[in-house]
């Protein structure tokens, strides 16, 4: 049946963004959803095309035309590899409120619960981050997991993909999805309060402050004390004011209005503070550069939200110009033999920030040969890791948000080419920076049975400079 169209805003997906597309094909090796399908529908320049008849007239948004929209991950491998300068973020940015209109009305609802009432509410994640933790620790996590998966008819494997034309089946049944959903869910730690400002003896170099998300600070609680405490070791007084969630789940789920009204408080809370707004989360510091595109029919706003964003800075863009007040001899030995970084999405392709993760790694690697040529420290022997390459670090892994939980099938595929790729690197650490792509990764090497530990970036340095073993 066709779509009636004339409730639908067309015109909100901008024609010049569209032509500029030129439909070389130098996007598709970038796409994660084009390479575990071998589909043009699931490549950007074959969504580009829906698009543009879309917008033209000549098909209607089908649920079959929505799908093929919806089934991108929004990772932007494709942005960082165009030629043409497509700006394929603004397209989708666009083309996802229509996309929602299209939901069903109780799936919508749900979804709009989660990032209105639940995700800002930060007590009521703490307390079902405590109720997911007495989950994991019992055990029943164990017995309904094998109810789940003989419901589902077979144990679902995160298994690897034999080639790059390798076809996603869709889940057989509800019980196979809650099958896969479970094995996305991190070891929860136990919750402990950020302390609302932290600082070291010595020279007070700047005051920053601290933005700990949402989710962040519920399933990975103790890579923001980590990060607190590193930006404390460069001798800055790091602050944590009110703060709510930054709106990123929301826009990409097409809820612009959901993320209008977060970002119109973070922009408030935030005001009266002063210095670098320091994220733990690529994710959240993805949206919350990007603050000023969402008032631009509110100039006064639109001011506002652009001096927020313009103070955003991702840890690892804050860490790189900063130095470590610490001397080596104090520094513990903690680190792996073998270390491989993924680069997030949000961080390397939406922020554009790609040298920093490394430089940091760099120099830790230096400062671990500077021990080394110290000798033996305290009965310890200095370990001089090595940095491995990831081949194809900047591509996605597979989790872009709650991709992995709306369309698991094609998130466990493009995850088992980054299994691939980390069991070929030999690394015995895979380090990241954002939580999404934590958990994404974890559930992949356990199912993969790989012997590799998965860290934020910031726990490794934390080790290290800060000696939290």
């Amino acid at each position: 049946m066709s779509q009636d169209k004339s409730d639908v805003k067309t015109d909100l997906i901008s024609a010049d963004l569209l032509a500029a597309c030129i439909h070389c094909g130098l996007c598709l090796p970038a796409c994660p959803t084009y390479l575990v399908t071998g589909r043009e529908t699931e490549s950007p320049r074959g969504r580009i095309y829906l698009l543009s008849e879309y917008s033209q007239g000549r098909l209607d948004l089908t649920p079959r035309l929505s799908e093929h929209i919806d089934s991108c991950l929004g990772c932007l491998g494709c942005q960082t590899a165009c030629p043409s300068g497509v700006q394929y973020e603004k397209i989708l940015s666009q083309a996802r409120p229509i996309l929602a209109q299209q939901r069903a009305g109780w799936y919508r609802f749900v979804l709009r619960s989660a990032f209105s009432r639940i995700l800002p509410e930060y007590r009521f994640l703490q307390q079902l981050g405590r109720l997911l933790r007495f989950y994991q620790k019992s055990r029943l996590q164990g017995f309904v997991t094998e109810i789940l998966d003989k419901l589902s008819g077979s144990t679902v494997q995160v298994s690897m993909a034999d080639s790059p034309s390798y076809l996603v089946p869709p889940s057989r049944n509800l019980f196979a999805k809650f099958s896969i959903w479970q094995k996305f869910l991190p070891i929860v730690p136990q919750f402990k309060p950020l302390p609302q400002k932290s600082w070291r003896t010595g020279s007070k170099v700047a005051t920053v402050q601290f933005f700990s998300g949402c989710v962040m600070d519920v399933f990975y609680n103790h890579v923001n004390h980590a990060c607190m405490r590193l930006l404390a070791a460069q001798s800055n007084v790091v602050e944590r004011p009110a703060q709510t969630c930054c709106g990123a789940l929301a826009f990409h789920a097409g809820e612009v209005d959901i993320t209008v009204a977060l970002a119109k408080k973070n922009i408030e809370y935030f005001e009266s503070t002063q210095g670098e707004i320091v994220v733990s989360a690529a994710g959240c510091g993805a949206i919350l550069k990007e603050y000023a595109h969402l008032f631009v029919d509110q100039l006064e706003w639109a001011e506002r939200a652009q001096r927020f964003s313009d103070r955003v800075k991702d840890i690892t863009e804050s860490l790189n110009a900063g130095q470590f007040s610490t001397q080596p001899k104090e520094f513990p030995i903690v680190v792996p033999k073998k270390i491989a970084y993924h680069a997030a999405c949000h961080l390397a392709h939406a922020q554009n920030v790609h040298t920093q993760p490394t430089t940091l790694l760099r120099q830790l690697v230096e400062d671990c040969k500077t021990l080394a040529c110290q000798g033996d420290i305290d009965g310890r022997i200095p370990v001089v890791p090595e940095l491995v390459p990831l081949k194809d670090n900047e591509q996605c892994c597979g989790s872009a948000g709650i991709y992995n939980v709306l369309h698991p099938d094609m998130a466990l595929a493009v995850l088992a080419n980054k299994m691939e790729a980390v069991e070929k690197s030999g690394a015995d650490l895979l380090v990241t920076t954002n939580p999404g792509c934590m958990l994404q990764l974890e559930a992949g090497i356990k199912q993969n049975g790989l012997n590799v530990e998965v860290k934020h970036l910031a726990e490794l340095l934390d080790d290290f400079y800060c000696g939290q073993t």
